[in-house]
């Protein structure tokens, strides 16, 4: 399973990634790949359109962690 994960790097908080899709909603790296390229960066703000132009923000595809979850009621 694999989310859509946007990674920052702030020169005084520092880094900093967020999950912006539900864990597991793909089932392949390409699939996750995929869903990047037709929605990034059409789907963006024009700050983050900028940031994303720049390089100062990136969609990265995560492999989930299965281990420890917890099974289906």
């Amino acid at each position: 399973m694999w989310a859509v994960v946007v990674v920052t790097v702030n020169l005084l908080a520092g880094p900093q990634a967020v999950v912006v899709t539900a864990p597991g909603t793909f089932k392949t790296e390409a699939g996750c790949q995929a869903a990047i390229k037709a929605s990034v960066p059409s789907s963006l703000d024009a700050a983050s359109k900028a940031a994303f132009a720049a390089g100062a923000r990136k969609y990265v595809c995560v492999r989930v962690d299965e281990h420890g979850a917890l099974p289906p009621r």
